[in-house]
Formats: C-alpha cells, sequence, structure tokens
C-alpha cells in the first residue's frame, strides 16, 4: 500500500471513528444487520467461512470450528468485536477493537484466515 492510499485510508478510518461516536444504536444495528445479509446471500462467502453464521439480538456470529466470533453493537451504537479461541479446559476470550463495519469484516477476513487450518 502506498503512502496516499494508507493516508486516504486513515482519513476514512478516522472520518467514520467520529461519525461512530454519534451514532445512534438503531443505525449501527442496521449496519450490523447489513454484514449478515450480505454473508448469507453470498453463497460464495459463506463457502469460505466454513461455519455457522448467525445473527442474536445485537449479536453476529460466526463459529468457523476452532474459535467463535462475536461482533456486536452496544446501546450507545459502539461496535465490539471478541473471538473466543475454543478448549474444553481453558478457552481464551480476546478482545479486537473495532469502530466500523470495515474495520468487523478486516478483522473477520483476518482471523478467518488465521485459523482456517487449525483443528
Amino acid at each position: 500500500m502506498s503512502l496516499k492510499e494508507s493516508l486516504t485510508a486513515e482519513r476514512i478510518r478516522k472520518r467514520e471513528a467520529l461519525e461512530a461516536e454519534a451514532r445512534p444504536h438503531e443505525v449501527a444495528y442496521a449496519q450490523l444487520k447489513a454484514l449478515f445479509h450480505q454473508i448469507m446471500e453470498d453463497e460464495e462467502l459463506r463457502d469460505a467461512i466454513h461455519g455457522e453464521v448467525e445473527l442474536n439480538g445485537d449479536e453476529l456470529q460466526i463459529d468457523p470450528g476452532p474459535i467463535l466470533i462475536r461482533a456486536s453493537v452496544d446501546h450507545a451504537g459502539d461496535f465490539h468485536l471478541t473471538y473466543e479461541i475454543k478448549s474444553a479446559f481453558d478457552p481464551v476470550i480476546e478482545t479486537i477493537e473495532v469502530k466500523s463495519i470495515p474495520d468487523i469484516e478486516h478483522a473477520l477476513a483476518s482471523l478467518l484466515v488465521q485459523y482456517e487450518d487449525v483443528e
């Protein structure tokens, strides 16, 4: 990525973060729900995820096997992303800071690639 592209991307992230601060819950939830529908309507994407995708209340859950990913919206309209590394004895829950749907999409892609071959 060139400096120009990085600068543009950072400006977009900053703008989205500022917008997120002012966003009500309903708008953020609609964006998360749209992401869910985008996944569900794209058969190739669903197959690439290799797992279950559900929308439970204000939480999008993706379970590709070795991890369980949860993207959620709180009452202030802020997005949150956690993932659980599954283990029968000592599961680990990690948090990834996200401010926008593109942040969530980037984190999801990264996690899915990172854990796609882990059993």
